[in-house]
């Protein structure tokens, strides 16, 4: 039963409970406090109209006025009377002046008796008028069945508010229960996943209320960390793939060299082992270096930079190593495009795809590197003409470790393309293939805002 009410949907229906009765209340109340203030004016306006027409009337005229009121109209008077200038009774059903100013406006007198009276005034209104010859008009009615129907309809708004409380617990317990209903099968969902059922997602309906969003969200969450994984252990089997061929070339090369007695087959066996081993450190570099991006810098940390200052500089860098390759290396700029980022990260991934385009480009060819403002997004583009990537593995080239047929032999950890993948979107960047026939373009653009 504590766990029952520690329960979020128990306590939101608890609330709402709550909240119908305070509101039903205050409804009520203010019903009843208008109905009350309507009563009360009727009442004012009647008397004070009353004694308006009347104080002009003669004394006959105001006896048989009386008469007829307080027996045949339905608005009929309670108390009318006639007082001389010396406030004596002339004629009338009540014997005193009540304590009242004779001011045409209405008094409320409470239960008592008249200040020289005999007679027991009951709760009544009251209105006083001096006429012109000084007698004193005095109007009066009770208030007996004003309290009478304001009891009534006490009566019947709190009548009316058990119904309402009733109705509003059913309707508080039903969606307290449906969706401690869902809250369960989500916790259970859960349990099943931490017990190792990976392939299970939290039940989303069609409504599209926010626990539907909140399952939505861990559902993309769970996607998100199933792909991670997926991704680490083919990173895993890269490694050991990657790893294990050098490591097995150092093995035998350095068992032959124990077999060997002369001091020059001895080191050229060494120098070949620590160039597998270099290349094996490499490998694990450049994993170290895409972890670093992925999961490292932060935008929060970003400041203004100028792609068109980093490719020039990159461009003065790469321009002598083409040079010797009979590799004609063109830049073109938009001085300055700037953006908010790491210049040390993005001078990595725009080295990377320069690299790669010298790398693969044969002698005499040409590597183009663009820097430009299109629909106000930066887009850096690096352009050559070497051996391209055939149609079948172009949506491969950005996974790690992949690399393409014709490109086994040249040397590589495969993981530049990934990098530079990690960096741009980093930087809210899409980095793009497209064939430049022969060749290749990367294109690396902004973001659309």
């Amino acid at each position: 039963m504590r766990e029952f009410f520690r329960s979020s949907a128990v306590r939101v229906a608890l609330a709402f409970v709550l909240a119908t009765t305070v509101a039903t209340t205050a409804v009520f109340g203010l019903v009843y406090l208008q109905i009350r203030e309507a009563n009360e004016a009727r009442n004012r306006l009647i008397l004070e109209d009353e004694a308006a027409k009347s104080v002009n009337h003669s004394v006959d005229e105001l006896r048989n006025a009386f008469e007829v009121r307080m027996t045949h109209d339905l608005r009929r008077l309670d108390y009318a009377a006639l007082f001389g200038a010396e406030r004596k009774l002339l004629f009338g059903n009540i014997d005193a002046l009540p304590a009242i100013p004779p001011d045409g406006k209405s008094h409320y007198v409470t239960a008592s008796r008249a200040p020289g009276g005999d007679n027991l005034l009951e709760p009544a209104v009251f209105v006083a008028r001096e006429r012109p010859d000084g007698t004193i008009l005095l109007l009066g009615r009770s208030l007996l069945e004003t309290l009478a129907f304001r009891r009534i309809v006490q009566s019947a708004l709190a009548t009316g508010l058990a119904p309402m409380l009733l109705l509003a617990l059913a309707i508080g317990a039903f969606f307290a229960r449906r969706a401690s209903r869902r809250l369960t099968t989500i916790h259970d969902t859960i349990a099943l996943i931490m017990k190792g059922d990976t392939h299970l997602r939290l039940p989303v309906r069609s409504r599209n209320d926010t626990i539907d969003k909140i399952s939505r969200d861990v559902n993309l969450m769970l996607d998100e960390i199933m792909r991670l994984l997926v991704q680490i252990k083919g990173v895993s089997d890269n490694i050991a793939h990657d790893l294990r061929s050098p490591l097995a070339v150092v093995h035998a090369q350095l068992e032959r060299g124990l077999e060997s007695s002369d001091d020059e087959q001895l080191r050229a066996v060494v120098k070949q082992a620590l160039s597998h081993i270099d290349k094996a450190m490499l490998t694990v570099s450049a994993l170290l270096r895409l972890a670093d991006v992925e999961y490292g810098p932060k935008s929060s940390k970003f400041r203004s930079i100028d792609l068109s200052a980093i490719c020039t500089e990159l461009f003065e860098f790469y321009e002598p190593l083409a040079t010797s390759k009979s590799i004609h290396m063109t830049l073109e700029t938009q001085s300055p495009v700037a953006i908010l980022g790491d210049g040390d990260l993005m001078r990595e991934a725009v080295s990377n795809l320069i690299g790669n385009a010298i790398k693969f480009t044969p002698e005499h060819g040409t590597v183009s590197v663009s820097v430009t403002q299109e629909d106000g997004r930066p887009v850096v583009r690096v352009r050559d003409n070497g051996i391209g990537v055939e149609p079948g593995e172009r949506d491969k080239i950005f996974q790690r470790f992949y690399r393409t047929a014709s490109g086994h032999r040249v040397p590589g950890s495969g993981l530049g393309l990934s990098i530079a993948s990690a960096i741009a979107n980093l930087h809210d960047f899409d980095l793009r293939f497209d064939d430049n026939d022969p060749g290749a373009v990367f294109e690396m653009a902004g973001r659309k805002k």
